[in-house]
């Protein structure tokens, strides 16, 4: 049985991350916050030394384009410095664990088609521009202390449990609150939103999760492509991704653009080209997913 050390477990991708490798025979070790601070190195060494891991994977993030702009020096320290505390830590203890980096399609200069691990990169805001370090440093990690890493770019993934830091849970819960207030009546609930006009590839996180666990098994070591887009290779505009929200509930909704959802800057087209991922990939239908959060929201007490 593989041991398998998940840091960032009761995060969002983290508890459908341990349930995945629990079904498909992994041991998992899951370390939560603040058990595990990869600011503080003593608390990875305790981790790695007990659970003497086959495996090991990385979802302690900020990993909002939105919190990154609120704090993109708090950004910098947990996605770059913490993961060099991993890695620094994993080199002193001698483990030969295989290290999975999460990565992001935020690393990607735009592009309106869809993008390859091997296209430019030029991130438009800071969490983009600390996955873009983190992966420098796992690839001179790599080379230089023989470190079995593969990275990922994983674009936009939804489901339930995610935060409303999130755009697809941020409409689902605002269309699903005004449909249990003002259903049975004639009134127009409104609804804030930021840009609408950007188009993301979203995946049920589910898909994701069992993407990462085959990028585990799978013999990369001597893969000098070691770095893997995990995406579903379909780019949804978020206002058409709105209109369906809304089709789901019996009241009528008025859109709002709140100024304070405006980003700096936005992307304006993200797609993964997953080539190199589409044997293993799942292929949910990501309405079926919306339509499960919508329900998720519609079912909370108002």
């Amino acid at each position: 049985m593989k041991r398998t050390l998940v840091i960032g477990a009761n995060g969002f991708v983290g508890n459908y991350l341990v349930k995945e490798l629990e079904s498909n025979g992994h041991e998992v070790f899951a370390a939560t916050y603040p058990e595990v601070d990869l600011l503080k190195p003593e608390t990875i060494t305790l981790a790695v030394q007990k659970s003497n891991p086959d495996f090991v994977v990385n979802l302690a993030a900020i990993s909002s384009v939105g919190a990154s702009w609120q704090n993109p020096k708090a950004t910098m320290e947990v996605n770059v410095n913490g993961t060099l505390n991993l890695l620094d830590t994993l080199r002193q203890q001698n483990a030969t664990a295989k290290v999975l980096l999460i990565g992001s399609a935020e690393e990607y200069a735009p592009k309106q088609e869809p993008l390859k691990e091997t296209d430019a990169l030029n991130a438009s805001n800071p969490y983009g521009i600390s996955k873009i370090a983190q992966e420098n440093f796992a690839f001179l990690y790599r080379k230089k202390y023989g470190i079995d890493i593969v990275c990922t770019r994983s674009f936009n993934h939804i489901g339930i449990g995610q935060t409303q830091q999130f755009v697809i849970p941020s409409f689902c819960n605002q269309v699903a609150k005004l449909d249990n207030q003002l259903g049975g009546t004639q009134k127009t609930g409104k609804i804030f939103v930021g840009n609408l006009e950007v188009y993301r590839d979203f995946s049920d996180v589910r898909d994701v999760v069992k993407v990462y666990r085959m990028l585990l098994e799978k013999d990369t070591k001597k893969d000098d492509e070691f770095i893997y887009n995990v995406g579903s290779g379909k780019a949804y505009k978020l206002s058409e991704l709105l209109d369906y929200i809304i089709s789901l509930a019996s009241v009528k909704i008025e859109t709002c653009i709140d100024p304070q959802k405006m980003r700096p800057a936005d992307n304006p087209f993200l797609c993964a080209d997953n080539s190199k991922i589409k044997s293993f990939w799942p292929n949910t239908d990501i309405k079926q997913t919306i339509k499960e959060l919508f329900q998720h929201f519609k079912a909370e007490p108002i």
